[in-house]
């Protein structure tokens, strides 16, 4: 392993959590409910199921991490997959030695997240990864590590120099 030229990239998991099964995270009322509330408001005094996936078609939107969370994992993230449909799911960012294939780290990160967040904390993991790679290599022999670390980062889209460690 060198160190030097490191390629970042994520993939999203879909999480073993159920979409209908989200609450509010302000009072816990499951998204059933908070449809049946929303359709009373509207003046149908007992909503039927037609009624509520009408009235909730009509809404934008409807499924915010901000208002809503999965109970049973809450570090799920409601997102679009690359299918176009919703789901809860995390994200899974690697970082690996461009030179031998070989992986420097991987971090969970929050599946709403874009990669322009999350790099920085992938490549921060990675950087300290390869700084205690160096301290580990024998004083007396020629060093097989890039001594002044990563040098450079690939990430899917773009190049970026990072002459931080």
């Amino acid at each position: 392993m060198k160190g030097k030229t490191v390629g970042i990239d994520a993939t999203t998991l879909e999480a073993n959590a159920a979409m209908r099964s989200i609450v509010r995270q302000d009072n816990g009322e499951s998204y059933e409910e908070f449809l049946t509330g929303l359709a009373k408001e509207s003046g149908i005094a007992t909503p039927t199921r037609e009624d509520l996936a009408r009235l909730d078609r009509r809404r934008k939107n409807k499924a915010s991490n901000k208002d809503w969370v999965n109970p049973h994992d809450r570090d799920a993230r409601i997102t679009k997959m690359k299918d176009d449909r919703t789901h809860l799911a995390h994200k899974a960012e690697h970082a690996v030695d461009m030179q031998t294939g070989a992986v420097l780290a991987v971090t969970l990160q929050e599946a709403d997240q874009g990669d322009t967040t999350t790099v920085v904390e992938t490549l921060v993991q990675a950087g300290q990864n390869v700084a205690e790679l160096i301290g580990t290599e024998a004083p007396d022999q020629k060093s097989k590590m890039h001594l002044k670390g990563i040098e450079e980062v690939v990430t899917a889209r773009a190049t970026i120099a990072a002459r931080c460690w």
